[in-house]
């Protein structure tokens, strides 16, 4: 069987309505885009639900069999921006950069070749790696790069960066620095002082991958300083918090919502769910504080 009829058989589909689909996936998106904090905009191309699944299938049988580096923070189930930054929570230097289009960098040329070098995946469920392989680039690429919005793409980039997370955990090491990524975001850290030689290294390891470093974005922080790890403060006692700014802004949404009616309710619960896993006793406190606006219910108020 080849990978077509594999799906459809354990979709319960007919294979020629799978086969459409991904012959035809292209149309199968929907394009739109939301402001970045920059002022610039993210284009999100969100999968139908028919393609969705089938990346879901491609994910589950054979994207998750694939190694992913432990410095990967992002994507993996257990894993959070407030875990990623207790990494970094004790270190009096921290550098920060990222990935110049990190998505859009990404081609299956990049994974074909890993692919290829874990073809028993494809053995072990009695397909073809050959005959797969368009089949997944259909499904899982839109042209030649990865969306932002298709439920494969954050796999795809773990797997595909495994190598660059791997060299830059042995050059960390034998420095003494600790190393994470999250997404395209790359953070070392130390106690010591981090030396330049650093970014020539990341930017060296990024050409092996067609990729480039984000210079504009690149940053060296130290306890003289506020530091900042994937939009997360770190405090001078090493504490992780989301800063004065967005606390401010939160209880001016609660406040607005409860008082004056004014906000969107999903956005608030989100924006609340958020400060209660980074800072519980400031969520608590919130509470309590606007309890006395709504007979001590502040939730089922939010949510009216």
């Amino acid at each position: 069987m080849n990978i077509i009829d594999i799906m459809a058989d354990d979709l319960k589909l007919d294979s020629s309505y799978i086969l459409k689909i991904a012959n035809r996936s292209d149309f199968y998106y929907k394009d739109y885009t939301i402001k970045k904090k920059n002022g610039g905009f993210r284009h999100i191309s969100q999968p139908s639900p028919e393609l969705k699944t089938l990346q879901y299938w491609i994910v589950k049988n054979i994207l998750c069999k694939l190694p992913i580096s432990n410095i990967a923070s992002a994507y993996n189930k257990g894993n959070s921006i407030k875990k990623h930054a207790q990494i970094h929570s004790g270190a009096k230097h921290i550098l920060h950069t990222d990935i110049n289009n990190f998505f859009p960098s990404i081609h299956f040329s990049h994974l074909s070749s890993i692919l290829f070098k874990h073809k028993y995946i494809f053995e072990n469920l009695s397909i073809d790696i050959n005959d797969s392989l368009p089949y997944i680039s259909k499904i899982c690429f839109r042209g030649d790069g990865l969306s932002i919005g298709a439920v494969s793409s954050p796999i795809i980039s773990n797997i595909i960066m495994n190598s660059f997370d791997e060299r830059l955990y042995d050059y960390c090491k034998a420095n003494n620095y600790l190393c994470s990524r999250y997404a395209d975001d790359i953070y070392i850290s130390s106690n010591s002082y981090i030396n330049d030689s650093v970014v020539v290294f990341i930017s060296n390891l990024l050409d092996d991958l067609d990729m480039s470093i984000n210079s504009s974005k690149t940053r060296f922080y130290s306890t003289k300083y506020r530091m900042s790890v994937t939009g997360l403060i770190i405090t001078n006692d090493s504490r992780i918090t989301i800063g004065s700014k967005r606390r401010s802004e939160i209880e001016k949404m609660v406040y607005n919502k409860i008082v004056n009616g004014i906000g969107d309710k999903y956005s608030i619960m989100g924006y609340l769910a958020f400060l209660k896993d980074i800072e519980p006793n400031t969520y608590n406190n919130l509470i309590i504080k606007y309890s006395k606006y709504c007979d001590g219910d502040v939730i089922n108020k939010i949510l009216e």
